[in-house]
């Protein structure tokens, strides 16, 4: 018994049935019947019985300002020659609409696509300084060098100074009870630092200590505070906050502290004002500068706010007690970092990021979701147009640590922008859970702070490598439809790219099931040429493709992706017109001589498949010469007459020309 596949075309008819009486075959030899209409076949070179496939493309109109794959005929095409405005698109269909998929993907890792026309792997990372868990870090100058100022969790206060392509030079800090910093450890966490360039302010759970970045003997005791856990302290604009639970302080950066690690809380006297949130449970996360006002961020339950902060007309410092809300996040959506830069605001989330436009007058306007990620965003940085934003990402059964860059001189319509997973740290060193909490820019490279989760409570720093490139990436593109439903076959895909010896491009086909398959490995030599699809091998409404990038040399940009391009043909079931000629009078004779009709027959016929033409309804046809019966749709009714009727009308008639459309 054979059996079928359900992407097959089905062995039955299952068209709509016509629900008009059926003919019923009497004495009389009919050739066709329509519907309930019998007639004879008249076959001449005139009008001859026809069948032939119905069109099932339409050429196309190129109306575009280039020429491109729309103007050409036979194959359908479908290519890509750059990646720059990012992933996250679900199909590719430029067609339909250009602005949000041209030159854009689904998802990639460990993969540059910001040079336009190419994409190739992205700079290594090296693991430059292992610590404490919950690393909180500040980029700073010590003398002439750039540094980070780094705590942990132990109460381990360093500067780093990174030194070449795979290590880093630190000089301890430890926190101590008293004023200096030598030869003391603690057991208060660093819970956020921040830099004036020169000078560090390290807040732990229970005070902020502060002192000259490149001389180790400065340390004391800033400011006494509360025993929270939420303390962030940041340099904005000149001035120093300092956010403790639900009170976001403005710090007297000349305030030099008693040196005493314990006592009783002196904040009062460390700072200038104070805005103390009416909420008792809130928490201030993160202060960042912009072009009118400072804005603050804190959460409480599933609430999370923006407020701006302008500055007083008189004393020239900021307002704090004045600030206001200016957005509010959707209900369990936390905030976790803010940052203003090149007139947006960026905002990481629980969520992901979102992007903010921000007025003129500092307003500040709440953009969608850009990246509605699994993961937390946690902490941004800024470099030429780009924002990186520090994250994790799923790999294989793991989470990395890893960057996303996004790109803010490529916004779309929807208030979205170009983005695409960055820097990735490297799992074949540690394949283990972990997570990117901060980023910074040291020597004009990204710095991760990676927390490691395998219960090992270890932090590291990940720094981007200046030669070297990653081993292997990859580039999923979006998945490949054309614009319609209909099954096609994907028969050839030509890639277009540059590689050294050894360096190679793996291609894989992804089916609508996420099945992956290997078809070609192209490396030295194999570029440009048809590689034939062999998986998925029946038809499909649509497949992506995924490109494994293999670099046998690490200090070479190589291999690198220029183009590729689809070949496909439609795979719609093809339809028939049936043509064909009938005889239509009122009076007639079959084969066998038997005549049959009646005055007025062959108007009222030709009236009836008129009627049932314009209604465009299902009609049966059975052919009793070829033993053929189907449903169609009449396209087509053409009447030549070819003899008068006498003087009483009769006898009128001529040949019907019916063109069918089997379905």
């Amino acid at each position: 018994m054979p059996t079928y596949d359900i992407t097959e075309d089905a062995p039955i008819d299952l068209a709509v049935i016509s629900t008009e009486a059926t003919f019923e075959l009497t004495n009389t030899a009919y050739d066709i019947v329509i519907d309930d209409l019998p007639f004879i076949v008249t076959v001449n070179n005139q009008n001859p019985y026809r069948r032939e496939t119905a069109p099932y493309k339409k050429d196309q109109f190129d109306n575009s300002t280039e020429p491109g794959e729309q103007s050409l005929t036979g194959w359908w095409l479908r290519s890509q020659t750059s990646w720059h405005n990012g992933s996250g698109i679900s199909f590719y269909e430029p067609g339909t609409d250009y602005e949000h998929v041209s030159h854009r993907f689904a998802d990639s890792r460990g993969v540059d696509v910001w040079t336009i026309g190419q994409a190739t792997l992205l700079s290594d990372v090296f693991e430059a300084y292992t610590g404490n868990d919950g690393i909180n870090a500040a980029t700073g100058k010590s003398d002439s060098n750039e540094c980070l100022v780094s705590g942990d969790s132990l109460g381990v206060l360093k500067r780093i100074i990174l030194n070449g392509n795979s290590s880093a030079t630190t000089t301890n800090y430890t926190v101590a009870a008293g004023s200096t910093l030598t030869g003391h450890s603690t057991t208060f966490p660093i819970l956020s630092v921040a830099t004036n360039g020169t000078r560090y302010y390290a807040a732990c759970s229970t005070c902020i200590h502060t002192g000259l970045i490149n001389d180790v003997d400065t340390d004391v005791v800033f400011a006494r505070h509360g025993s929270s856990t939420q303390a962030i302290i940041k340099y904005i604009k000149g001035h120093l906050f300092f956010g403790d639970g639900k009170t976001l302080y403005l710090l007297n950066s000349a305030y030099a502290g008693n040196g005493n690690h314990t006592g009783s809380n002196d904040m009062a006297a460390a700072s200038s004002t104070s805005k103390v949130h009416i909420n008792a449970n809130w928490n201030w996360v993160d202060v960042t500068a912009g072009p009118t006002y400072v804005y603050a961020a804190g959460n409480a339950g599933n609430k999370s706010e923006i407020y701006a902060i302008g500055f007083d007309e008189t004393t020239n410092l900021p307002d704090l007690p004045g600030g206001f809300v200016v957005t509010s996040m959707p209900d369990g959506e936390s905030i976790v970092a803010i940052e203003y830069y090149l007139g947006y605001l960026a905002v990481a989330t629980t969520r992901g990021v979102r992007i903010c436009q921000v007025s003129a007058t500092g307003l500040v306007i709440l953009g969608p979701l850009l990246i509605d990620s699994t993961y937390a965003v946690n902490g941004f940085a800024t470099q030429d147009k780009y924002i990186y934003a520090a994250t994790k990402v799923a790999s294989g059964a793991y989470t990395n640590a890893c960057l996303i860059r996004i790109d803010l001189s490529q916004s779309f319509s929807d208030g979205t922008f170009a983005y695409a997973y960055d820097l990735e740290y490297d799992s074949s060193v540690d394949a283990d859970n972990s997570e990117a909490t901060e980023v910074y820019l040291i020597d004009n490279r990204l710095v991760m702070v990676v927390q490691e989760n395998d219960g090992t409570a270890k932090g590291e720093l990940q720094v981007q490598h200046t030669t070297n490139k990653r081993d292997t990436g990859w580039l999923r593109t979006g998945k490949i439809r054309y614009g319609t439903i209909e099954p096609k076959f994907f028969r050839y895909i030509n890639l277009q790219c540059t590689t050294g010896q050894s360096d190679s491009i793996q291609i894989y086909t992804i089916d609508k099931f996420g099945t992956e398959s290997s078809i070609a490995v192209v490396s030295e030599g194999l570029s440009n040429q048809d590689i034939l699809i062999t998986a998925p091998s029946a038809k499909q409404e649509y497949i992506a493709f995924k490109f494994v990038f293999n670099n046998a040399t690490d200090d070479q940009d190589l291999p690198v992706l220029e183009a590729y391009q689809i070949k496909s043909t439609p795979a719609t079931r093809r339809q028939r017109l049936y043509q064909y000629p009938l005889s239509c009078y009122d009076n007639e004779m079959d084969r066998y001589n038997s005549v049959f009709g009646y005055d007025g027959r062959a108007m009222e016929y030709i009236q009836r498949i008129e009627a049932i033409e314009e209604t465009g309804k299902f009609v049966n046809v059975t052919d009793y010469r070829t033993g053929e019966q189907y449903a169609g749709v009449i396209e087509e009714v053409r009447f030549s007459n070819e003899s008068s009727p006498d003087k009483n009308s009769s006898g009128f008639g001529g040949v019907l020309l019916v063109t069918v459309r089997k379905l």
